[in-house]
């Protein structure tokens, strides 16, 4: 640990809220209802300005030497289904 250690392990931001975590690993639902944002959502890890989309229930595992950053989307629009003409 380091020496201005504040007792929270892990700091994560999503949607620019910041979420002190003790885990070292979370899946992405979990870390949408910590973060107060509705399970249906997707979450996207930001890295170096580049989106990547996690699955949901997806284990990530957390780092002491960094924040990461995640983004929620809206759900995931369903396909629409297209009525065959009989």
């Amino acid at each position: 640990m380091t020496c201005w250690d504040i007792g929270l392990r892990h700091i994560v931001d999503v949607d620019g809220q910041l979420l002190a975590i003790d885990a070292e690993v979370i899946d992405t639902t979990s870390l949408l209802a910590r973060a107060n944002r509705p399970a249906d959502r997707r979450l996207w890890l930001i890295r170096a300005g580049e989106r990547f989309a996690l699955q949901p229930k997806q284990l990530i595992r957390l780092s002491q030497d960094e924040v990461l950053f995640f983004e929620s989307s809206e759900p995931l629009e369903r396909p629409a289904v297209q009525r065959l003409a009989a």
